[in-house]
């Protein structure tokens, strides 16, 4: 099933955790909230995910029982100390405890459930779930049971209007009015989450007003709402946990009957899934540094069953329905998953267009023609190709100067398109304005770094490291045909998507031969082919059989006046033979033999045809869409003319393809491209 990467994405993706994920976890360890792991809370959800995990896996498993808060930093450094290597705290009020040993011990993983996580350290992640979806579909239920009983009178008790209750509440009553736009709606917040006499009070009072069906959102002060109208004979839903089995003792409290289902959070699977992630080496599907965000789709949330109530099965298949389309993306909420305030209607109105699928998109390049052999060309042909295949209508602008790109954009929007692609890092400024102003059309950034941006912009980025990585073991295995040990790159400025070029080509070799002699240099300009194809020369004096130039224009240089002194080299970014070497017609075009390719229009064409497909539940709105080898984001470009023979390349096709199947991890940090420790 499809991930959501939330629109505050964090994302995450941003990152993968930083280090290597081949050299898998083997131990687990577990710190409750205030509580027991058989309390029936969050504490035992999280426990009985982890005990899954460590069954599948094979790891070694503890947990420890938290007494008071005072308590929490203790015990997380216990799990530490004791070296543990996956750490799951368990609720809100351990975060920042979380947070701290997260950011002091980069080396381990935390886990924190029900935790919010937003640009934080890349070995952390926290696990939340999309509450208004779960409430939504209580409201569903609700409101067939009242309808059923001839009531148009329902209601809900909630703890502290913070957002994961304010997004159950406004789910409940966008659910209930679903099904009937009719229904009285009533609803109260209580300023505790530990008042169930309060709770129990709001309850008698909503009952005097007619309502026939209760929900109950808000901790200790929620049960006693639904405790006390059970006991009146009135039908209630629970929140977080089947409240049958916790609140009602399994059937043995007084009204268990009248508990019809809980809006539950499915913590266990949160934590086996990113336990499993990270036990599996699947880093791509570990959004460190933001969240995993739980929802229908990954039985994330939903309802429990009915038990004891009477109440007809009917009115839970309707329910899965909905959830259904909740999954295919042709009901939504309502409401704002981050706030978890109502969206306004006009809003609403757009998300609902846009569900349908988008019709026409625009592209604005950056300097330079559709034709350039640039990302340029290859967003075009993206686009095009998505274009082709969703029968969309397409324009492209070619931008002729820097001081172009706002109006570009402006007239891409004015002319009514719904998707605006924008090619390179130096228009991100111009398109996070025009998105931030424009919230019913969508951005997609070709090489632009987004967090925590406008939800409906994402940037689409590559695992440079990789494609390095896949480089430098080419690099090494020619050397090895050529009985060198020496081979070097020349970069441009040491910008993180530079670095994790370089550390990965470098990580690649090493990974073939650990003895290999790596030059290289960083020159501090990107538009400097002389003093690349400078730094070439020197290299070549020095030995080095296989030159990778990872800097633009300056180690285009670099790679051009290797080739013509005979020398192996390797291009960056896109299949420089083509463009750098004339497809052929260069001088040295023999002695390219590949280049460590970022698959700009593979990246385009995925992103238009989410939208075109009204998939927004994929869509990693406010964040980043990581392209990486194994989605066939990044990789080597074809040897051409080059007389690599094939048994070399039979060598890298195998190293590549268990980089690719996530048993080998580069080595490199994905957000400063530095090497880990």
């Amino acid at each position: 099933m499809k991930k959501l990467i939330v629109l505050l994405s964090l994302i995450a993706l941003l990152s993968l955790i930083p280090f290597a994920a081949a050299q898998s976890v083997e131990t687990l360890c577990l710190v409750t909230d205030i509580g027991r792991v058989n309390d029936g809370t969050f504490n035992q959800f999280a426990h009985e995910g982890a005990l899954d995990a460590a069954d599948v896996y094979d790891l070694e498993y503890k947990f420890i029982e938290t007494q008071a808060e005072t308590d929490y930093d203790a015990n997380i450094q216990t799990c530490i100390d004791e070296g543990f290597e996956i750490i799951i705290t368990v609720g809100f009020l351990i975060a920042d405890s979380t947070y701290a040993a997260a950011e002091s011990n980069p080396d381990v993983y935390f886990l924190g459930v029900d935790q919010f996580v937003m640009g934080g350290p890349t070995n952390y992640v926290g696990i939340q779930f999309r509450e208004d979806q779960s409430g939504f579909l209580a409201g569903v239920l609700a409101a067939q049971v009242a309808d059923s009983m001839g009531s148009d009178t329902i209601a809900g008790i909630y703890g502290i209007d913070i957002p994961p209750v304010k997004k159950f509440r406004n789910g409940f009553e966008q659910g209930a009015r679903y099904i009937n736009t009719d229904l009285n709606l009533l609803g109260v917040y209580i300023d505790s989450f530990i008042a169930p006499d309060r709770g129990a009070s709001a309850a008698e009072q909503f009952i005097g007003e007619g309502a026939s069906v209760i929900f109950g959102a808000g901790g200790p002060t929620g049960t006693g709402g639904i405790l006390a109208a059970a006991q009146q004979g009135v039908y209630v839903i629970g929140v977080d946990q089947d409240e049958w089995v916790t609140s009602f003792g399994a059937g043995e409290t007084p009204g268990s009957e009248y508990i019809i289902s809980s809006a539950i959070k499915r913590v266990d699977q949160g934590v086996y899934d990113m336990v499993a992630a990270i036990a599996d080496g699947m880093m791509d599907e570990f959004p460190g540094g933001g969240i995993y965000l739980m929802d229908v789709a990954l039985n994330g949330v939903g309802l429990a069953d009915k038990h004891d109530a009477a109440i007809d099965d009917a009115f839970f298949e309707v329910a899965a329905g909905v959830a259904e389309m909740m999954i295919a993306g042709s009901v939504t909420t309502g409401v704002d998953p981050v706030s978890g305030d109502l969206m306004e209607m006009d809003m609403m109105e757009d998300q609902a267009l846009d569900m349908m699928g988008v019709e026409t998109v625009c592209l604005v390049t950056d300097l330079g023609r559709v034709n350039d052999g640039t990302f340029n060309q290859s967003a075009h042909e993206g686009a095009v190709a998505a274009a082709d295949e969703y029968d969309l209508e397409y324009k492209f602008i070619e931008t002729q100067a820097e001081t172009d790109y706002e109006s570009n954009i402006q007239t891409c929007i004015e002319e009514g398109f719904e998707v605006i692609v924008t090619v390179g890092f130096l228009i991100a400024d111009a398109t996070y304005a025009a998105a931030d102003a424009n919230p019913d059309v969508f951005f997609l950034g070709v090489d632009q770094f987004v967090a925590d941006g406008p939800t409906n912009y994402v940037g689409i980025q590559f695992r440079e490291d990789q494609s390095g990585f896949m480089t430098g073991v080419l690099a090494a295995f020619v050397a090895e045909w050529l009985e060198s040990d020496i081979i070097a790159g020349v970069y441009g400025i040491d910008i993180p998507p530079v670095k994790r070029f370089r550390n990965g080509y470098e990580q690649g070799a090493r990974h073939v031969n650990p003895d290999l002699t790596i030059l290289g240099v960083y020159i501090d300009s990107f538009v400097a082919p002389d003093r690349g194809a400078s730094a070439a020369l020197q290299f070549i004096g020095e030995g080095a059989s296989v030159l990778f130039g990872g800097g633009g224009p300056t180690g285009t240089g670099a790679i051009l006046a290797g080739a013509q002194e005979g020398v192996y080299v390797i291009g960056v970014d896109k299949d420089e033979w083509v463009t750098s070497f004339g497809a052929g017609e260069t001088p040295g075009s023999e002695f390219i033999i590949s280049s460590a390719l970022k698959r700009v229009d593979q990246g385009v064409r995925d992103m238009v045809a989410m939208l075109a497909e009204g998939d927004l539940s994929s869509f990693p709105g406010g964040g980043i869409f990581l392209m990486d080898a194994a989605m066939n984001g990044v990789g080597l470009a074809p040897p051409h003319e080059s007389d690599i023979p094939d048994s070399v390349w039979n060598k890298v096709d195998a190293v590549n393809a268990v980089l690719i199947a996530g048993d080998i991890e580069t080595g490199v940090n994905l957000m400063t491209g530095d090497l880990l420790e």
